[in-house]
């Protein structure tokens, strides 16, 4: 069966609108609590106002059914689905067949995983207790990291569609290293402007590894094993690399009282993710998807 080729050259760039999900939950459920510790106050808002973000989920259920009924899916898709039995592969095929290719997936995501954890669930909490910054400052400070990181994504999708997937997946990884060690010293200083700049910083090469990430793994697979393969990837790097992330952060400095060694961790998951990109001989950039 052929399947349609339409928009293939901008294949990255519609992939990172998915992506984009993670910086702009951030920003909604930061922006949330922040504006309800201005409205009600600290004690208001430990005392009962936490329970209002929990209904306001409510909203976002039904915004998300009506945004998912009223998009229509891409040719490509609604031809794969057709043969949705071949393409949902049962893992015993996907690897016997295709475990490297699984494994130098996972890998390529572990490192941004890893650091988006750390942003997700580990500065708000730093920035109030070891650097003594108030939880309005510190929510705000976050915010502007997710705005960062949500333009950085869909420019890392355009720059995967314009020089290539691997080249930008490269590129944000080299960033990723060599600044996830220096920022900690900026941070350090508690200069809430300082703050700020090193997470903003630090959201770029994120998103420059996150950007392209959807199309990079759909090029990766045949469409025999794609829904599965895809999917196990995807699994497997957030565990290996997010999932432990903030407790791996919080352990370092209960042992070392070093952050810049949060950094060291960041920058060594990196460069795991960056040597794996190293051992993919050719972008699979543009590849027929039907194949």
């Amino acid at each position: 069966m052929s399947l349609p080729k339409l928009g293939f050259d901008k294949r990255s760039l519609f992939g990172a609108y998915p992506q984009i999900g993670v910086p702009i939950g951030m920003i909604l459920a930061t922006g949330v609590l922040l504006l309800l510790n201005l409205i009600l106050g600290k004690e208001a808002y430990l005392e009962w106002g936490w329970r209002i973000p929990f209904i306001l989920s409510i909203a976002l259920i039904i915004v998300g059914t009506f945004i998912r009924r009223s998009v229509k899916e891409s040719p490509v898709f609604e031809a794969m689905h057709r043969r949705k039995a071949e393409a949902s592969a049962p893992l015993s095929l996907l690897f016997k067949d295709h475990t490297p290719t699984v494994l130098k997936a996972a890998l390529i995501f572990m490192g941004v995983n890893a650091g988006g954890y750390i942003l997700i669930a580990f500065m708000v909490g730093y920035g109030q207790k070891a650097l003594g910054l108030s939880p309005t400052l510190t929510m705000l400070i976050v915010v502007a990291a997710a705005f960062s990181w949500l333009v950085s994504t869909l420019w890392g999708g355009m720059l995967g569609d314009k020089i290539g997937r691997l080249k930008i997946f490269k590129l944000g990884y080299i960033l990723l290293s060599l600044w996830s060690i220096p920022m900690w010293f900026l941070i350090d200083t508690k200069s809430p402007i300082l703050f700020m700049l090193a997470l903003v910083v630090w959201a770029i090469p994120l998103g420059f590894t996150y950007g392209p990430l959807s199309a990079l793994f759909a090029e990766m697979f045949p469409a025999k094993v794609r829904f599965s393969g895809v999917s196990i990837s995807y699994a497997l790097g957030s565990i290996i690399g997010g999932a432990f992330a903030p407790m791996i952060a919080q352990w370092i400095m209960a042992t070392y009282q070093q952050s810049w060694m949060i950094g060291l961790y960041i920058t060594i998951v990196s460069l795991i993710s960056l040597f794996t990109l190293y051992t993919i001989k050719k972008d699979p950039q543009g590849v027929d998807l039907s194949l």
